[in-house]
């Protein structure tokens, strides 16, 4: 069959996690689709996510121009440049686990540096666990019956928790703040000398702070529009920190590659809703 006849339909899914998991997880999601779709583009991001598909494999176009197809099983780190974006072709079955930008570390002793910027086999870098974890969800399509597994395979992981490291707690308080702390205050918060926060960003998170905050910020705002779509954009930035609705705008085309509506209109389901809900205060 044509997948050009078929009219595109597609089911988005999310939840949050239960109480004992939100500081390590944002979100659980789960995307069913049938049809072909316009390329819809992914905005920088400090989340982890670990990817799981069950039917036909996506496609992730590069800023460079070059495609790849999504594993069966895939960990996707940090991406703190935008340009990437997804194509979806004939029957997705996905579910993902959105992780908190630094809970890789908590759970998996996996520094966010080590992963950034990069698609990855999961299994390669989280073992045989989360193969076992994809062979259980394939065999339960239901959204809710796959957030329990997901969350039973997590909770075995808190009781080896690994403490923070000093830029790992200094990066949790950058993203629970949404990137409005300084860098030379965040420094003195830590400690540290803005160079040795630097050093140590660039070692564990593999960004730098300030590259970090600004993700951050802009995160937030795409989540504050997200969760209302009423507030307007010049509301947003300012609650986001920035100076005018112009600064908003320049890292909307650097960070997502299109103005902030045109971003909102092509979104899709890159954000999905649960990773907004209750993160931002709605203000008229």
């Amino acid at each position: 069959m044509d997948l050009t006849e078929l009219v595109p339909v597609r089911t988005v899914q999310s939840a949050q996690a239960t109480p004992v998991l939100r500081p390590f997880v944002r979100a659980f999601a789960q995307r069913t689709a049938t049809g072909l779709f316009d390329a819809q583009p992914m905005p920088a991001f400090l989340e982890t996510v670990i990817h799981f598909e069950f039917a036909d494999r996506l496609n992730v176009r590069s800023p460079s121009g070059g495609y790849e197809q999504v594993r069966p099983l895939e960990l996707v780190g940090p991406h703190t440049h935008g340009g990437t974006s997804l194509l979806f072709e004939g029957t997705v079955n996905s579910f993902a686990i959105f992780l908190q930008p630094v809970a890789a570390w908590s759970l998996f002793r996996l520094l966010p540096s080590a992963v950034a910027e990069r698609h990855h086999d999961a299994a390669d870098v989280l073992g045989k666990p989360v193969v076992s974890l994809w062979h259980i969800l394939a065999e339960n399509p239901d959204f809710t019956d796959r957030v329990r597994a997901a969350e039973t395979f997590l909770l075995s992981y808190l009781e080896s928790q690994h403490s923070d490291t000093t830029s790992t707690t200094a990066a949790s308080l950058l993203s629970l703040e949404e990137g409005r702390i300084g860098v030379a205050d965040l420094a003195s918060r830590m400690h540290l000398s803005v160079r040795q926060l630097e050093r140590g960003f660039l070692r564990e998170i593999g960004v730098p702070p300030k590259r970090f905050a600004r993700v951050a910020r802009f995160q937030g705002a795409l989540d504050a529009r997200v969760e209302c779509p009423d507030r307007s954009w010049l509301k947003i930035a300012i609650d986001s920190g920035y100076h005018d609705q112009m600064h908003l705008v320049h890292d909307f085309h650097s960070l997502a590659g299109f103005t902030p509506e045109l971003t909102l209109e092509m979104l899709g389901d890159s954000r999905p809703s649960a990773l907004a809900v209750s993160h931002h205060p709605v203000t008229s």
